[in-house]
């Protein structure tokens, strides 16, 4: 066979396999040349978002430095524990759709607006999703020292000590009579009596655009309390949303429960109003709670502060172990392996705990 006849077929069988192999190769370089690019660009905002934590820390050390002086005059517990006390004590239970209270002017004033003005600033909250965003109290060791004095001080001494244990007194019934309809009558009175903590302490950072379904919270939650840190000018209508489940259930897991999804219908009961310095706080049965922020929204940034009140992890689990055998499936998953159950934000230090 001629050369040049030799050459052409080998160039048209040949060629384009030498194109696709060299094709082959060049997108593999560009893919790894992107992605070594994506990473050098969030390597590079995350150092922006670092520096621009350490100018807020400075500023705010600077601006907030003569208030750090007085704090401790301010701050004094039995004042604070004495108004708590009071407010609670006056607030009405609600039983519809779940065991409630709401609470006006929990903090006096002047704490109040101490918690406002040390609220770190939003580049300090998780940054995942733009709607909705948290400052775990576990994180107090990295925000401005003014937050730090401040909000230490309301999630140990005052949330822990005081107004945990005010909220589960006034509410104690309504969880009485929840751990008898989950446990039985027996097992659910000593339920109560367990000694129970606070959890989970953190400060919520909702924008336009957040919607949290009904739902009811992680079935070792007992009660679940939010204050509402509204300034003056925030609108009221973005409260917490109350809904009666219309259908007898059986939470099934002990996670998070949102009844819809298991076909369940939830009807709007009440909203709370999200207005300043309140205190919502609620049975973890019966009913659920959600939220909405719409994209419309007048209100561009609402903050509240979450606790949970939960009875002590090991008490509990050996008191589930006196239950029937077959009542206790439910319960399968914490008496199986307690630790795996805690959930993001969940995992800190216990805090003071009292009896129920």
């Amino acid at each position: 066979m001629p050369w040049r006849v030799l050459t052409r077929q080998l160039r048209r069988v040949m060629l384009p396999e030498f194109q696709k192999t060299w094709n082959r190769d060049i997108d593999a370089r560009l893919k790894g040349l992107q992605q070594a690019l994506g990473n050098l660009q969030q390597e590079l905002a995350q150092l922006r978002k670092a520096n621009r934590r350490l100018e807020l820390l400075r500023e705010w050390d600077e601006t907030h430095a003569a208030t750090l002086v007085m704090l401790q005059d301010r701050l004094a517990v039995d004042r604070i524990a004495a108004h708590i006390r009071a407010a609670i004590e006056r607030a009405d239970v609600v039983a519809d759709p779940a065991p409630h209270i709401v609470v006006e002017q929990i903090l006096p004033l002047d704490v109040y607006e101490l918690l406002l003005q040390s609220i770190p600033p939003p580049e300090f909250f998780s940054d995942r999703d733009p709607v909705k965003q948290d400052f775990e109290l576990r994180d107090l060791p990295r925000a401005p020292r003014f937050s730090r004095a401040v909000w230490s001080f309301f999630d140990q001494q005052v949330v822990a000590q005081v107004l945990s244990p005010a909220v589960f007194e006034r509410l104690q019934p309504a969880v009485v009579e929840r751990y008898c309809r989950l446990l039985g009558s027996s097992v659910g009175v000593r339920a109560a009596t367990l000694i129970h903590q606070t959890r989970s302490g953190r400060i919520m950072l909702r924008r336009p655009g957040y919607r949290l379904k009904p739902h009811l919270d992680p079935k070792r939650v007992v009660l679940t309390g939010i204050v509402y840190l509204a300034r003056p000018s925030d609108s009221e209508e973005y409260g917490t949303q109350l809904f009666r489940v219309t259908q007898p259930f059986v939470q099934p897991c002990m996670k998070t429960f949102f009844p819809e999804d298991a076909g369940l219908r939830c009807e709007l009961a009440r909203t709370v109003p999200f207005r300043p310095n309140s205190l919502l706080a609620f049975v973890n049965a019966e009913g659920a709670h959600g939220a909405i922020l719409p994209r419309d929204a007048r209100l561009l940034e609402r903050y509240a502060y979450q606790f949970y009140i939960k009875p002590a992890e090991d008490e509990f689990v050996d008191l589930l172990r006196y239950l029937p055998p077959d009542e206790r499936a439910p319960w399968e998953e914490m008496l199986g392996q307690p630790d795996q159950l805690l959930e993001a934000g969940d995992r800190r230090p216990a805090t003071p705990a009292f009896s129920g």
